[in-house]
């Protein structure tokens, strides 16, 4: 269920009020009542950043009150500390089963802020402070009998705008496909159900939806997509979604391995145990193209989406299996583990060849090593146009889901070599992330091209990403990111 978001006064018709303020804010917070002075005399409250605290104001008319802390100087920037502020607040009062409606004010500088480091405006700032509420607001739960975690009926902010209501719940429904997408078990969405989801997205959002089967792929020649679904009882298929409004052209790929068990290279069993998450990319891209259809963004956009199971059977592909690819390369499989390259290769060589796109991304949760690379608190960003390359970093940290650019020198090539086809599909330990982005750039053409690598953010690890609006599951990233990007561009 998705939360009512709402903004005007938040300091009537609510069951707690939360009150937001950085350390240097502390005045302001006195005002608000005996106890909530007597709390930041006493040094209780001291508006650290995520510090929260839940005080009973016995003269107020609503009598809980929440002191959240917006922090000062943030490694993350001033309107990624909003973000985690209110967030923060969102969090507490869902652990009070009582509180329903919960209004947020937050100290007018904090939006003044945020805006002024993203180069928007404060009703940009208020967006994405409903945003953040909705994403913490988020449960992910297939519970029937035993009860659900609670969650908010109502967060309403003050001060606030009503033109960023709007584009707030197009951005936190488009999130929740996403997180939805990349939640659900691989036997409640497989690639025939996740087609199913893509198919009643579109009929909802009038968008265009075509389906490319296993005849197809044959006839096309998507030899990547055919090997790695090959393994499986559910046939691999390509979902492709278009939003059509005039503008730039942009296509954005996304993994969707619904799970992956290794193929014939079978991954330990504990390594399978977040493997439903082999979809995020895919939920990325699904999630995007909502995005821009419900903000009625002028572009065109294409989400290209190859869903497969990698599982091992005996029809599944082998080691050193030679297959050929949609644009007609031939690739030696060094490692049926890395299968998602595979099936984003076709996709990416597709869409250059039919869609010709001004800019074209992949989203993928590509590799172990990205995450060895840059941990839980980053994605791997590789491109072959720095203009492009420049243009996702600055987004990407306007979104609040930072980016690190990473090298693609002609040099890593070469660990990818094969004596038998055009390449491997795998290039050793070392560099493994970099080899990967050099397998995918073989199928882009030249078109401007960004691949995303989320392996470490697409989910909540045991390492991270740590956010208040990150419930323990998938996290939605790239989204957020995508919206900002195409907000830079027109």
């Amino acid at each position: 269920m998705s939360t009512l978001l709402r903004v005007g006064n938040a300091r009537n018709g609510v069951d707690a009020i939360a009150y937001v303020a950085g350390e240097k804010q502390l005045e302001w917070l006195k005002g608000f009542g005996d106890t909530v002075r007597t709390v930041i005399e006493l040094g209780d409250f001291k508006g650290k950043l995520e510090e929260t605290i839940l005080i009973y104001e016995s003269s107020a008319t609503v009598k809980r009150v929440i002191l959240a802390g917006a922090g000062g100087n943030e490694w993350f920037g001033d309107a990624e500390r909003l973000r985690v502020a209110v967030a923060s607040a969102v969090k507490l009062a869902r652990s009070k089963k009582s509180i329903k409606r919960l209004g947020v004010v937050v100290h007018e500088e904090l939006l003044e802020k945020a805006a002024e480091t993203a180069g928007r405006d404060t009703v940009w700032s208020v967006e994405q402070a409903l945003v953040a509420a909705d994403m913490a607001n988020y449960v992910y739960s297939l519970r029937e009998r035993e009860e659900k975690p609670h969650i908010l009926e109502e967060v309403r902010l003050e001060p606030g705008d009503e033109k960023a209501v709007e584009t707030a719940k197009a951005i936190a429904e488009a999130v929740r496909v996403a997180r939805d997408i990349a939640n659900a078990p691989a036997n409640r969405l497989s690639p025939e159900k996740l087609e199913e989801k893509a198919r009643e997205l579109a009929s909802r959002l009038g968008l265009t939806i075509r389906v490319l089967y296993r005849s197809d792929l044959e006839s096309l020649g998507m030899g990547g997509i055919l090997a790695v679904g090959s393994g499986s009882n559910v046939e691999p298929r390509l979902i492709i979604l278009e939003y059509n409004s005039g503008g730039k052209r942009i296509a954005v790929v996304g993994k969707a391995v619904v799970f992956d068990a290794g193929g014939l290279d079978l991954k330990p069993p504990q390594a399978m145990q977040e493997m439903k998450f082999d979809k995020s990319g895919g939920a990325a891209a699904i999630g995007a193209v909502v995005a821009a259809a419900l903000l009625r963004l002028p572009v065109n956009m294409v989400a290209l989406v190859p869903a497969v199971e990698n599982l091992p059977s005996g029809r599944a592909y082998k080691p050193l299996d030679v297959i050929r690819m949609y644009n007609g390369t031939t690739v030696e499989i060094g490692n049926t583990d890395a299968e998602g390259r595979l099936i984003m290769a076709d996709a990416l060589a597709y869409a250059a060849e039919k869609y010709k796109p001004d800019y074209m991304f992949d989203f993928a949760t590509l590799t172990g090593a990205a995450v060895v690379a840059l941990g839980n608190h980053a994605a791997a960003l590789f491109s072959n146009n720095d203009q492009l390359a420049s243009m996702v970093e600055r987004a990407a940290w306007i979104a609040g889901e930072p980016v690190w650019k990473m090298p693609l020198w002609p040099v890593y090539a070469k660990q990818l070599e094969s004596h038998v086809a055009d390449t491997n599909n795998v290039g050793g330990r070392p560099a493994g992330a970099i080899t990967a982005a050099k397998f995918l750039e073989k199928f882009v053409g030249d078109r401007p091209w960004a691949h995303l690598d989320i392996a470490g953010t697409a989910w909540v690890q045991e390492k991270g990403p740590w956010k208040p609006y990150y419930e323990k599951g998938a996290t939605g990233w790239g989204v957020r990111t995508l919206v900002e990007f195409l907000r830079l561009l027109i």
